[in-house]
């Protein structure tokens, strides 16, 4: 049996806020995620999730009931915290549309950090049209942070 690929095209994407039965599988797609690709991260745990998206509002991408995921922002100061698609889902315009959600929902331009060593954010960020405002070589681990500067 050949597998088909997953194409947005061929379904139709729904955003909604975060309901507390979301919980798990948004913490599943937050968890694989950061270990296929943050490997800065060390010990990275399921219940991590709940911890880091306190207090921010959190919305959900699904298609056909299946979550696909996720973004989180903080209003308060116009700061996208969480950005994550489900493995599989990648390049199919979920992340552009969860992007659209959040500009929507802040007073001010928004704002991220994004890991340096974290190429394939950068240039995702840099394609939707945002500007690198400082640059942390500190921190540990280093990170990049980003302005909306599309209508600044």
């Amino acid at each position: 049996m050949i597998k088909q690929k997953k194409t947005l095209a061929n379904n139709h994407l729904k955003l909604r806020a975060m309901r507390p039965d979301d919980a798990t599988a948004l913490a599943r797609i937050y968890l694989d995620t950061r270990l296929a690709s943050f490997p800065w991260v060390k010990n990275p745990r399921l219940e991590d999730f709940v911890t880091v998206t306190q207090g921010e509002h959190v919305q959900v991408a699904i298609i056909e009931e299946e979550i696909v995921g996720f973004a989180s922002i903080s209003e308060e100061d116009s700061f996208l915290h969480l950005l994550f698609i489900k493995e599989g889902w990648q390049n199919q315009g979920i992340g552009q549309q969860l992007l659209t959600w959040a500009r929507q929902e802040v007073r001010r331009p928004l704002e991220l950090k994004v890991v340096r060593i974290n190429k394939r954010a950068q240039q995702f960020y840099k394609r939707e049209g945002f500007k690198i405002i400082a640059t942390s070589i500190l921190a540990n681990p280093a990170n990049v942070t980003y302005r909306d500067d599309r209508n600044s």
